[in-house]
């Protein structure tokens, strides 16, 4: 049913929101849409995304998959760690999760849950210096309820130009719903890009609690 809730998008426009109704109970606002998205973001004209634990089905078969997870692949997870914490044991697979995205991607990947996202170019030596140092962040933040990606802003100019990108590398914090909470231009320290994890992990415990 429809709710009376509403967020703006800088780059978007903004979102109306659903309320679900299963078996009498209410889950207020799991779904959201975009009724007149920016052209920037015109790809997710017509699509409804859903949260707060809402599982989609098709025909009685297993659910599908986060869109996010279509994206995933295996790799051999880089030693070290930012924000010392420890992660997989020496020549151990796990998730590759820093996934690449493009414009058709982009919009509703990113939504969901707090995401961390790189902006590069194959032809910046900076960004190219940048990507293993991201790449363990990633792998050792992995659990902790936060999207890493990244989009080559040559590839992907709609993102680019609906973001602003005017310089590379440049790291964008977006919370949940999207929204732009912090961003670096210029290649990360450790200690900075630590900072960003936080506050993107802190969004997202916040997000678990409030979908409780």
């Amino acid at each position: 049913m429809p709710s009376d809730t509403t967020t703006i998008c800088p780059w978007k426009g903004r979102a109306s929101y659903y309320s679900i109704v299963v078996d009498g109970e209410v889950n207020r606002d799991a779904a959201w849409y975009y009724p007149s998205p920016s052209t920037a973001a015109s790809r997710i004209a017509g699509r409804i995304a859903f949260w707060h634990g809402v599982k989609i089905e098709d025909g009685g078969r297993r659910p599908g998959r986060r869109v996010f997870d279509r994206f995933r692949s295996t790799r051999p997870e880089p030693s070290g760690a930012v924000g010392g914490h420890g992660g997989a044991a020496h020549g151990e697979s796990v998730d590759a999760v820093v996934v690449d995205l493009d414009d058709q991607t982009f919009f509703t990947a990113v939504e969901g849950r707090p995401a961390i996202v790189d902006f590069w170019a194959p032809w910046c030596g900076p960004c190219t210096t940048f990507h293993p140092d991201f790449e363990r962040a990633a792998a050792t933040h992995a659990d902790r309820g936060v999207q890493f990606a990244r989009v080559n802003v040559d590839a992907s100019g709609g993102v680019a130009t609906g973001l602003q990108i005017m310089s590379i590398p440049t790291v964008i914090v977006f919370d949940r719903f999207a929204h732009e909470i912090d961003r670096q231009i210029g290649v990360p320290s450790r200690r900075r890009l630590g900072q960003m994890i936080r506050h993107a992990e802190v969004m997202a415990v916040a997000g678990e609690r409030g979908a409780a």
